[in-house]
């Protein structure tokens, strides 16, 4: 079922592009036709389907009646057309009919109603934005105001066309042509020649050689303002060109009299009658008239049957045919006054007056949106900023929070593998300390026990056997001695080996331990021993404090053994973030600068070196300083 609708729509669309398509091809017989233009008109008229078919029925035969000259008809079928137009919304057939309308009532002499449907014509065309068509409205506008002899105006509007046809990219030679046209009869019949002729000639910037074919109207009309400047031999070779380019496309044509074959011929013969008749040549000058009264009867343009009366009026009144004279004036006259009245010039003031009243209230409402459509497109961009910038923030936020978590795993990470390094060193601090232990163990169990057996051994020979040889006893008491030192040296290496961490005052109370034993071995010389209370829980590593007591030790017992010294002196003390170590004596001190120096001083430095501090000493014959920076 739903497949025989579908087919019954299809058949129904085509049957409308059909018919539609057939009176398209049936208004096109009819408008070109120049005998069997009313029978296709019939026939098309029984093929309107919708308004759209009707307007363009109307169209047609609106444009018919203006091309042939059925000027009354013309108006009928125009408004129909408009009043069609405007429902179905064809603008460009709307705005031709305006055209043709505007140029039936000029021909008319009704130029009030001309300037009406320009006026017209240009709002449509403003509203829906023909730029072209403006143009081409104000140049009907130009030629409109020059049949009334209202002459600055008609060059203002010419002069608007003519400044929006140049104004355009690609150049229309036509619409130029047109404006140019307007321009210079407006100058021509408000008699400025120079003028009119620069804006005639110019035509020619445009058609050149065979080209001119299609400016016929431009030779009369620069013929005409020759004539009027009484150039008459110069005049005629002009409007001459102008009757052979009119009777040429007249061929081209296909031989049709339409609405431009009567114009241009009523134009070109009244000017060639007023150039014989100026020259005393009065039997053509007749002749002319003869012809020029043919056509301009037939072309029904009151602008050209009041020029035809009143050259006419001039040449009867020359050759003293003063009837003829009187009733031609008569007939100029009449049609003028038709046409210049007080009344129509007032309607032409109004309309205009309201056309540009239109305009500025138009211009003004345009104006107002444009404000409140501008001020909506600001509160629009102020609303895309903030969202713009709530969603920047938004995004930043983000941003920041996942860097900040990033940081936090970076940072947690770090801390794992800190931990895991703490955990590893204390680990492996532990195995050392461990192995220390055993190996301390292993000492004192081991060697520790051996020295000591080796002392007592020496000590139970020495009182078992009466030795009378001093050497041996000797020896044996250096051996007892060696012994002993040994031991004090493994409890100290125990001692060490012990602790992780060692502070100056457990250096402190090694080396004062030390310095009694000194004091007891030496009591001839004075120890003094100071250690800055600040740096008492200094701590050092096991290493690092073996190597400062060793050193201590070994200062001291330098100057002990060489120095020959009274007083002896060691000082720990702060030095901003460093620690100063002193050991000095008032010895008889020695040349440091000797090229063989102790084994001792030569083990102080090595020590200090290992532990990345300096060392430095000082010599005289009132004593040395050992100096050690840490």
């Amino acid at each position: 079922m739903k497949r025989f609708y579908c087919l019954i729509f299809l058949m129904l669309f085509f049957s409308a592009q059909s018919a539609a398509q057939e009176l398209k091809e049936t208004l096109i017989k009819a408008f070109t036709s120049q005998d069997s233009s009313d029978y296709y008109f019939k026939i098309a008229k029984r093929k309107i389907k919708t308004p759209a078919d009707e307007a363009q029925y109307y169209f047609c035969k609106n444009a018919r009646c203006c091309d042939y000259n059925q000027l009354d008809s013309a108006v009928v079928y125009g408004e129909k057309a408009l009043h069609l137009l405007q429902k179905v919304g064809d603008i460009p057939s709307l705005l031709t009919v305006y055209n043709n309308l505007t140029k039936v009532y000029r021909k008319q002499g009704q130029y009030d109603k001309a300037i009406q449907y320009s006026l017209q014509g240009i709002r449509v065309a403003e509203k829906e934005k023909k730029e072209n068509w403006i143009a081409f409205f104000n140049a009907n506008l130009s030629l409109t105001y020059h049949d009334f002899e209202s002459y600055p105006k008609g060059i203002y509007y010419g002069k608007k066309a003519l400044n929006y046809w140049l104004s355009q990219k690609k150049l229309a030679p036509d619409m130029i042509c047109n404006a140019l046209n307007a321009i210079a009869i407006n100058f021509d019949d408000w008699n400025k020649p120079d003028s009119a002729l620069y804006y005639h000639k110019k035509v020619f910037r445009y058609f050149k050689g065979k080209d001119t074919i299609y400016i016929g109207d431009t030779y009369n009309n620069i013929g005409n303002t020759l004539l009027k400047q009484k150039k008459y031999a110069e005049a005629k070779r002009w409007i001459t060109s102008a009757v052979k380019i009119s009777d040429k496309n007249f061929e081209i044509n296909g031989g049709v009299k339409d609405n431009n074959y009567y114009y241009e011929r009523a134009t070109n013969y009244t000017n060639l009658a007023t150039i014989a008749f100026q020259t005393d040549d009065f039997d053509k000058a007749e002749h002319y008239f003869k012809i020029a009264e043919s056509y301009v009867n037939k072309s029904q343009n009151a602008e050209k049957l009041r020029d035809f009366y009143f050259q006419r009026s001039a040449f009867n009144k020359k050759r003293n045919h003063l009837a003829k004279a009187v009733q031609d004036q008569e007939n100029y006259i009449k049609i003028r006054d038709s046409v210049f009245d007080v009344e129509r010039a007032q309607i032409f003031s109004e309309l205009e007056a309201k056309y540009q009243n239109e305009k500025k209230e138009k211009q003004l409402l345009q104006s107002k949106t444009e404000i409140r459509e501008r001020e909506i497109e600001i509160k629009q961009k102020n609303t895309q900023f903030l969202i713009l910038g709530l969603v920047s923030l938004a995004l930043l936020c983000i941003i920041y929070l996942v860097y900040r978590q990033q940081k936090l795993k970076i940072k947690q990470k770090e801390q794992e593998f800190e931990l895991k390094s703490a955990i590893t060193k204390i680990e492996t601090q532990n195995r050392l300390q461990e192995q220390r232990l055993a190996i301390s163990r292993d000492l004192h169990d081991n060697i520790g026990a051996q020295l000591t057996f080796i002392i007592s051994s020496v000590d139970n020979i020495k009182y078992a056997f009466d030795i009378q040889n001093q050497k041996l006893d000797t020896k044996l008491s250096g051996i007892s001695d060696f012994a002993k030192s040994t031991i004090i040296e493994l409890r100290d290496t125990i001692w060490a080996m012990n602790k992780n961490e060692i502070t100056f005052e457990d250096l402190q109370t090694r080396i004062h331990n030390f310095i009694d034993k000194a004091q007891e071995a030496k009591s001839d010389i004075l120890f003094n021993f100071f250690v800055d209370d600040a740096l008492k829980h200094k701590k050092f590593s096991s290493i690092e404090g073996m190597n400062v007591y060793r050193t201590i030790q070994e200062a001291v017992n330098n100057s002990i053994k060489y120095a020959e010294a009274q007083k002896i002196t060691v000082e720990v003390k702060s030095e901003a973030d460093k620690v100063r170590i002193s050991i000095t004596d008032d010895g008889k001190g020695f040349d440091v600068n000797a090229p063989v120096r102790g084994n001792g001083l030569l083990n102080i430095q090595k020590r200090i070196a290992e532990i990345n501090g300096s060392f430095t000493i000082e010599s005289a014959p009132s004593g040395t300083t050992i100096r050690i920076l840490l």
